[in-house]
């Protein structure tokens, strides 16, 4: 029989097929076994009808890719565990430095707010001025993964917080009317509940 007239075998073309999906993460750790299993049955059926069957070509293409893909799991799980967490870390970074900037933009409106109106203001009344002090987020009380709350006497003093939404991997910041930011020395710190006037809370520390 001639070569044009030989059948190509399904599984031969199953196991290429598969081991061409060796980069998909995940879902490489079935697939590549499955093309090496497929390339294998394969071969040693294209052994046995050599006359009838070919493909041998792709099942050995499958097998080398799904080898490929079995190798590269480890390395992709190792280079995961390195940048998961250092994205993870970053990412919080910056969640805090922005939520650093809104209490200092806080402080700032309740001082512009008490010049016009002789009080102190909530987070809605910051927001709901026209032009308003503050942006809507903020005056909703949450805007960069974390929660923002503002308690005041109205007349004499104020003080607001941001409390991180995931408290194991960000810290939590105080600000009042003296206008120094602090933050937790710690992770998982609750906010503070009463005002301080000078300095940091307890347990917090400038934010420099």
């Amino acid at each position: 029989m001639s070569e044009t007239e030989k059948k190509t075998l399904g599984i031969a073309i199953a196991s290429l097929v598969f081991g061409c999906l060796f980069l998909i993460p995940i879902l490489n750790l079935l697939f590549c076994p499955i093309a090496i299993i497929l390339g294998i049955i394969s071969l040693v059926k294209i052994s046995k009808n050599k006359e009838t069957l070919k493909g041998q070509g792709l099942a050995i293409a499958g097998i080398s890719l799904g080898g490929i893909g079995i190798i590269l799991i480890p390395i992709i799980a190792l280079l995961a565990a390195i940048a998961i967490p250092n994205l993870l870390r970053a990412r919080s970074m910056a969640q805090e430095a922005a939520a650093s900037a809104s209490l200092q933009t806080i402080a700032v409106a309740q001082i512009q707010y008490k010049s016009t109106n002789s009080k102190y203001a909530s987070l809605l009344e910051l927001g709901g001025t026209n032009p308003p002090y503050i942006d809507l987020p903020l005056a909703q009380g949450t805007k960069q993964g974390y929660e923002f709350s503002v308690s005041t006497d109205k007349q004499t003093n104020f003080y607001a917080t941001a409390v991180p939404e995931n408290t194991m991997v960000s810290h939590t910041l105080y600000i009042d009317d003296d206008g120094v930011l602090c933050r937790s020395d710690n992770l998982n710190i609750p906010a503070p509940t009463t005002y301080v006037g000078e300095g940091c809370p307890a347990g917090f520390s400038e934010n420099k």
